[in-house]
């Protein structure tokens, strides 16, 4: 057939027409987390044929009863239709009934390594057989896959990796929240992993502080750090932000001198991106995901060593020839990271899922 001939063809009945796919999702993460941003991110994107239908979850949204209230929700408003797809961690679980098959998003394996004995030991046992019967698991980063096979034993073809992007937004804005002072980001949250005592004890070595840098950790003051941070010496120059809604973030970040993001342990580290596309250098670990995400165009150091934390903070505050060339790897360091490239792989995996007649069980 010709073009000529293809023109005057009778369009397809919309009945006939394939009906777009349904997709079951649980949209009750928290606003401000990062699994919210990351949901946020594909949601927005998600193509016409696919339908995002929220699940009517009842209790926690990653409780131990999570994953039953899940099945629950989708025996009770999908019994068959569509797929499942969790932007967060937590699968359904396995039943002997058919239903839509299902795709999980898993970021990290924190839970059994910095979590409590209970947290790993519920991994092991129960997550672990859950994972084996879904469809398909996507993980952010090559770092997790790789920890992610060896742990669960799921077949290599069912567990694929789709990395994060980073929101536009950061990479647009040029304001800042016109602070007085100087100041390097801690951008994240409390839990042991995030390394908060070394690198509160690195800036207090660095010598910044006397030079009237602070150290700037985003959330609510935590006596706990008032307290450590007064052993080192160095309490007057630790600044809490206080809880910043998102739209203040992308400033946050712009103001910054660098951004110190030196964890023990991370599935990705978005904070490694939103600090390169906001144009602010930035240093980070040399364990698990990050020298992953970061490339040649951040400053990686042992996170173990307080020496060598405090040695990079002290040269990038005070090198801006340094600065200026990481801010520039930076630049071309996230064009790699894309939430569009990401949301079209994301959501090609969905829709194979449900079109392939897989289940998850």
């Amino acid at each position: 057939m010709n073009v000529a001939e293809a023109r005057h063809q009778t369009p397809a009945s919309p009945a006939l027409q394939r009906k777009p796919l349904v997709v079951h999702t649980d949209m009750r993460w928290p606003i401000g987390t990062g699994i919210y941003n990351v949901m946020e991110a594909y949601v927005s994107r998600a193509p016409s044929k696919v339908k995002i239908e929220s699940l009517p979850v009842a209790g926690g949204v990653a409780r131990p009863l999570t994953p039953l209230a899940l099945t629950r929700a989708l025996r009770a408003h999908s019994p068959r239709d569509g797929v499942f797809w969790n932007p967060g961690f937590v699968p359904p679980v396995p039943s002997l009934r058919e239903h839509c098959p299902s795709v999980v998003t898993v970021h990290d394996l924190t839970h059994r390594h910095f979590y409590s004995r209970a947290h790993r030991t519920y991994y092991d046992y129960v997550f672990r057989l859950f994972y084996r019967r879904c469809a398909a698991v996507v993980c952010v980063s090559e770092f997790t896959r790789s920890e992610f096979l060896a742990w669960s034993g799921m077949p290599s073809d069912r567990v694929h990796v789709i990395v994060n992007g980073v929101d536009p937004v950061y990479a647009r804005n040029r304001e800042t929240l016109d602070y007085p002072f100087p100041y390097v980001l801690y951008p994240g949250n409390r839990r042991s992993y995030k390394n908060l005592n070394r690198l509160i004890e690195a800036f207090s070595a660095s010598g910044l502080a006397q030079a009237g840098v602070r150290l700037l950790l985003t959330g609510d003051r935590d006596q706990s750090i008032v307290d450590h941070s007064r052993q080192c010496g160095c309490d007057g120059s630790i600044v809490f932000t206080g809880v910043l809604p998102n739209e203040a973030m992308p400033k946050l970040y712009r103001g910054a001198l660098f951004v110190a993001f030196v964890s023990l342990y991370e599935g990705f580290g978005l904070p490694i991106l939103e600090a390169m596309a906001s144009g602010v250098p930035v240093l980070t670990s040399n364990l698990s995901a990050m020298p992953e995400v970061a490339g040649q165009a951040a400053v990686l150091v042992d996170p173990l060593s307080v020496q060598a934390i405090a040695t990079a903070m002290k040269q990038l505050g005070q090198d801006r020839v340094w600065r200026d060339e990481l801010i520039a790897r930076g630049y071309e360091r996230v064009r790699c990271f894309d939430w569009d490239a990401s949301a079209a792989a994301l959501w090609a995996l969905v829709e194979d899922v449900g079109t392939s007649g897989s289940r998850s069980f």
